[in-house]
């Protein structure tokens, strides 16, 4: 009853099973961006920079404790204010192009693909309407389309600039002292695994939920579309009870998204916390030895807070990038629904009179 990736019916849509890796539907959506190729690499390029500005602020601290406030040479800032002014203003600079053109790709792709969505629901077989719930159609283009909107809006910028800023805030602490830079990463593998553990029931969790919400649409839409045979047969009672039924569901669907995705935030934080103590208790033993100077430390310290903060970011927009996923499932299961019933060339056509 419909493409590679599934069904329209309720029965046939929950019970679907995933068949498609994320690397063919991440090479499908990226072929949409085709036209816009050099706003996405313009925003890519922005991004990089943004990300290079934000790891020099921690240096340039170390830079002023060490070289300035330590040795009194308080006629340093003369030049590390104009410096560390270009850096910050630069920063925000390429945030603003980052944001603007990665927002230009993102309604573009999605504008596209709404186009084909829409394209198809033109010319898709008579039974898909008869057969199939027509919310649960009409939910593709509009409530999953939507969430890949957003997510090429928001959610790949912030993946780039996270890892980004994470490797960029490894390479700078193994190059101010390696043995520190070992301990304060010894945390980063189990708050890894967490997230690798908790994704694949999110996932699953987030194309529930989805689905739920094509179920509730598509009860708002036949109950709406039949409000007259409804009314005539006085069943109101129960079209509010199978609409109710469909809503908690949904609400329940989301409710365990929201468990499943709330979980990774203390994890990750605790994991950032035992790292802090790590850092502050062997960088204290080093600058009592003289082994480390205190404007290292403290970069030390900047340095796996900008790791960290980034890494519970990336958790958030994983959390996102599983719903996206689906949502692009879902999307391609329109796309890609074959036509049982093709119209004939117009020379082969006959017209009736």
């Amino acid at each position: 009853m419909s493409g590679p990736w599934g069904a329209f019916s309720s029965r046939e849509e929950q019970e679907k099973k995933r068949t498609v890796s994320d690397r063919v539907l991440i090479r499908r959506l990226y072929a949409y961006s085709e036209e816009h190729r050099r706003n996405l690499w313009f925003g890519v390029l922005a991004i990089l920079l943004s990300s290079l500005m934000g790891l020099a602020s921690p240096y340039m601290h170390k830079v002023a404790i060490d070289e300035i406030i330590g040795p009194g040479n308080v006629s340093g800032f003369l030049w590390w204010v104009p410096l560390f002014v270009i850096v910050v203003g630069g920063n925000y600079l390429m945030q603003y192009i980052q944001t603007f053109q990665m927002r230009i790709v993102g309604e573009n792709v999605v504008a596209k693909m709404r186009d084909r969505m829409l394209e198809k629901l033109q010319i898709i077989s008579l039974k898909y309407f008869a057969e199939g719930e027509i919310g649960r159609i009409i939910s593709r283009p509009i409530n999953d389309a939507n969430t890949i909107r957003i997510f090429l809006r928001i959610g790949v910028t912030s993946i780039l600039i996270d890892a980004s800023s994470i490797l960029g805030s490894f390479a700078i602490m193994f190059a101010l002292d390696a043995k520190l830079a070992l301990l304060a990463l010894a945390t980063l593998p189990i708050a890894i695994g967490l997230v690798w553990f908790m994704g694949k029931y999110s996932r699953a969790a987030a194309r529930k939920a989805l689905s739920t919400l094509g179920g509730l649409t598509a009860r708002m839409q036949e109950d709406l579309s039949g409000i007259k045979v409804i009314q005539a047969f006085v069943e109101e009672e129960q079209a509010e009870r199978t609409f109710d039924k469909a809503q908690e569901s949904n609400i329940a669907a989301n409710m365990r998204a929201i468990l499943i995705s709330s979980s990774y935030m203390p994890l990750v934080a605790s994991m950032r916390l035992i790292g802090t103590l790590i850092i502050l208790w062997f960088g204290t033993l080093l600058v009592k030895d003289g082994a480390l100077s205190i404007g290292t430390l403290v970069a030390f310290t900047e340095y796996q807070f900008m790791y960290f903060m980034p890494l519970m970011d990336l958790v958030v927009v994983y959390d996102q990038y599983q719903s996206t996923m689906a949502a692009v499932e879902r999307s391609f299961d329109l796309i890609d629904t074959s036509v049982e019933v093709r119209e004939a060339p117009l020379e082969k056509r006959v017209d009736l009179p």
